[in-house]
C-alpha cells in the first residue's frame, strides 16, 4: 500500500506507550504483508499484461485511429508506473516477510525501508498524473487538438519527484526520529506536508476526470452524428459503451483510493482515540486495493478493444457512408457546416 501512514514505520523505535503506535505495529505482522504480497503479485500481473504488445485493431477513419493511438501510449506509461509500483510493495512484502525485523531497529533497515517508501511513492504519483493526463489528452483529442507528449511526460514524472522529495523530506529529516520529536519540533509541519502532498493528486483525480469524461462524451456524440448523418442503433451503442468506459474508470480509481483519503481524516482528527476496528479495516482494504489498481486498470482500460470493433462497424466501410448520401441526400445537403481535415462535416 501507499500511505503516509505506513511511511513513518521507516521511522526509528516509536513511543511504545502510545495507544496509536501499538495500533499501527499491525502494519508489521505477517498477515498484513501477505495479504500486500498476493495483492502486488495480482497488481505486477496486470501491469505486465497490459504492456505486452497485443494485436491491433485498425480503424479506418483516420480521426478516431489517432484518437485510439494517442490513447494506448498514455496507457502503456501508465501501465509501467503501476509495474514499479506494485513491483516495490512486493519487495518490502518479501523483505519483512524473510526477516520479521522492525525497520526501526537499525540504520540499514531505515536506509532500506526509507528507499522503498519513496519508490512506491513515487511511482504510485506517476500512476494518478498519468491517469489525470489521459483525460485531458481524451478531451483535447475528441477536439481534433494535438497532443502535448512532452508537457504530458514532464507533469507526469517530474511533478511526482517534487512532490516526494518535498513529502519525504521534511518527514525524514534532519533525522529518522519521526515519532520522538522534540519540543522545538512542531507535528504538524513534521507530518502534513507529505499526508498534503500524497493526496492532493488524488483528490485532484477524483474531481476533474468525471468531469473531463463528461464534456468528451458530448464532443464524441458530435463527431458521431457529423460523420454518419445519423444517430441510430449502432451509434447509440458506441456512445453508451464510451459512457461505460468512462464511468468505470472513475469507479476503479475511487474504488482503489477512497480508503487511503478516508483513513487519512480519520488519522488528523482522532489521533488521540484511534477506532481500533475501523482502522484495521480502512488498511487492510488498502493493502489490497492499492497494488489492485494495477490489474483493475489493465481489465478497464482493455475496453477500448471493444470501443475499436463497434467503430470498424461504425466507420469502417465507405460503402456504407455512400449508402447514406443515396438513401439521404436531402438530410446531407441541409448539413451546414465545413470539411475539417479528418473528411467529415462538423455540423454546426
Amino acid at each position: 500500500m501507499a500511505d503516509p501512514s505506513i511511511q513513518t514505520f521507516c521511522c526509528r523505535r516509536a513511543l511504545d506507550y502510545h495507544p496509536a503506535y501499538k495500533l499501527m505495529n499491525e502494519f508489521n505482522t505477517d498477515r498484513f504483508n501477505m495479504v500486500c504480497l498476493l495483492s502486488s503479485l495480482i497488481g505486477i500481473s496486470g501491469a505486465t499484461y497490459q504492456i505486452l504488445p497485443k494485436i491491433e485493431l485498425k480503424v479506418p477513419n483516420r480521426f478516431y485511429s489517432n484518437i485510439m493511438w494517442r490513447g494506448k501510449t498514455i496507457i502503456m506509461w501508465l501501465a509501467l508506473a503501476d509495474f514499479c509500483a506494485s513491483l516495490g510493495i512486493f519487495l518490502r512484502s518479501c523483505l519483512k516477510l524473510m526477516h520479521h525485523f522492525q525497520w526501526y531497529d537499525g540504520q540499514p533497515y531505515t536506509a532500506t525501508c526509507i528507499f522503498l517508501a519513496v519508490w512506491i511513492q513515487y511511482f504510485y504519483m506517476v500512476t494518478w498524473l498519468w491517469t489525470l493526463l489521459y483525460a485531458v489528452d481524451m478531451w483535447r483529442a475528441y477536439q481534433d487538438k494535438h497532443s502535448y507528449r512532452k508537457l504530458y511526460h514532464f507533469v507526469a514524472w517530474i511533478f511526482p519527484a517534487i512532490f516526494t522529495f518535498i513529502g519525504l523530506s521534511t518527514l525524514y529529516t534532519p533525522n529518522a526520529n519521526c515519532h520522538n520529536l522534540s519540543l522545538k519540533e512542531n507535528v504538524v509541519m513534521k507530518f502534513f506536508p507529505n499526508y498534503f502532498l500524497t493526496f492532493l493528486p488524488v483528490i485532484i483525480v477524483m474531481v476533474v476526470n468525471p468531469v473531463l469524461y463528461s464534456i468528451s462524451t458530448g464532443f464524441i456524440y458530435h463527431i458521431i452524428t457529423s460523420y454518419m448523418a445519423q444517430y441510430s442503433t449502432n451509434e447509440r451503442k458506441m456512445l453508451d459503451l464510451f459512457k461505460q468506459r468512462f464511468a468505470l474508470i472513475n469507479l476503479g480509481f475511487y474504488l482503489c483510493w477512497t480508503p487511503n483519503i478516508i483513513n487519512a481524516v480519520i488519522v488528523w482528527t482522532s489521533w488521540d482515540d484511534l477506532p481500533s476496528g475501523v482502522m484495521l479495516t480502512l488498511w487492510y482494504l488498502m493493502a489490497i486495493l492499492n497494488p489492485m489498481q494495477a490489474f483493475f486498470n489493465s481489465f478497464l482500460y482493455n475496453l477500448l478493444e471493444h470501443t475499436e470493433e463497434i467503430c470498424r462497424s461504425c466507420f469502417g466501410s465507405q460503402n456504407r457512408v455512400q449508402e447514406i448520401i443515396e438513401r439521404r441526400p436531402l438530410l446531407l445537403a441541409d448539413v451546414k457546416g465545413s470539411a475539417n481535415s479528418n473528411g467529415y462535416e462538423i455540423i454546426k
